[in-house]
């Protein structure tokens, strides 16, 4: 027999149904998430800035040599200019604008194609042999091999 006397508890229901009150809060959290970031970008990004991007690099040493891999995906390696001065590498380029006409009637809800020009300049802790600086660009990847001037030798190192 059930004990009558017990107090009713409601539901006990998680926090974030409370919250938000619905069934799938991780749908309603990930929509408010996304909607945020999209406000935060377009108040936080400076104005003249808007078309401008960097791409995204990986920068090790494999042997000796220094290997930095360029997301660049949507290019064409004629649109990529990759310069050398002392010891600083710099990769720039653009991306294709969208036409006037095509941005007439267009309303956006988000916008992260990136369009405009781009630079994304690496230094290094010594100068760099520009002759010796290979690059190679295969589906968006630019794959660039910049050797060291001075490979450290091999040396054991004593433990203390």
């Amino acid at each position: 027999m059930a004990n009558t006397l017990a107090p009713q508890r409601e539901e006990i229901r998680p926090f974030f149904d409370r919250f938000f009150d619905m069934t799938d809060p991780l749908a309603d959290l990930m929509s408010t998430r996304r909607t945020m970031n999209t406000l935060f970008d377009a108040v936080l990004r400076p104005l003249p800035l808007k078309d401008f991007s960097v791409p995204a690099i990986d920068l090790y040493n494999k042997a000796g040599t220094y290997m930095l891999d360029v997301a660049l995906p949507g290019l064409d390696k004629k649109d990529i200019t990759i310069e050398v001065e002392g010891n600083c590498l710099t990769i720039s380029g653009t991306y294709a604008a969208e036409k006037e006409e095509d941005e007439k009637n267009k309303r956006y809800h988000y916008r992260e194609v990136r369009r405009g020009s781009f630079s994304r300049a690496v230094t290094f802790p010594e100068d760099i042999d520009p002759d010796k600086v290979v690059a190679t660009f295969d589906r968006g990847m630019l794959k660039i091999e910049i050797p060291s001037l001075r490979p450290a030798p091999k040396q054991k190192v004593a433990i203390t």
